[in-house]
């Protein structure tokens, strides 16, 4: 199931002791959930509970990482990956009436077969630029949403969200 169209809230942690050790969170590493990520040193990172693994926040861009165990065989193929993203665009739609497809591509993250679609639509009731990642591989999905408002959008994708995506990795949860 897709996380598009779903409100992420993330409360940061302001700690001004520098030589404190940096906790999984900080680091990125949930290897519980078999995810880790590089996230940007001025983002408050939080760690999610149930199947959000995580948030990064800063201003309105966050970035939302999720892991849905999955018992059916996840797709691999390209016409798998393009099933996969006709039923997730079709969710989209029914969930979001303002949901607008921009992109979608059937690709490879973290060496893994996924589902790329960059998006507009409402989150929290605030129009937003998405880019949503479904990865699938050891017996889950994993879903990553960044996503900000259409001003910066371009900037913190740049900036951010493509830089995290490619220092992401997903091993089997422990």
């Amino acid at each position: 199931m897709s996380a598009l169209t779903l409100s992420v809230a993330a409360c940061g942690s302001d700690s001004s002791d520098s030589t404190a050790p940096k906790s999984a969170a900080d680091s990125g590493a949930f290897p519980k959930q078999g995810v880790s990520f590089t996230p940007p040193s001025d983002w408050s990172v939080n760690e999610g509970k149930g199947h959000l693994v995580a948030t990064a926040q800063a201003g309105s861009a966050t970035v939302a990482v999720w892991r849905y165990p999955r018992s059916e065989k996840l797709p691999a193929s390209k016409l798998q990956l393009q099933a996969a993203r006709d039923s997730l665009l079709g969710l989209s739609k029914k969930r979001d009436a303002t949901f607008e497809q921009i992109k979608t591509a059937a690709t490879t993250i973290a060496g893994q077969p996924a589902v790329q679609i960059r998006a507009r639509e409402h989150i929290a009731g605030q129009p937003r630029t998405v880019r949503s990642t479904h990865i699938y591989a050891h017996g889950a999905e994993y879903v990553i949403d960044a996503y900000a408002d259409a001003d910066s959008f371009r900037a913190v994708d740049a900036k951010v969200f493509r830089p995290l995506l490619r220092s992401l990795r997903v091993s089997a949860a422990q």
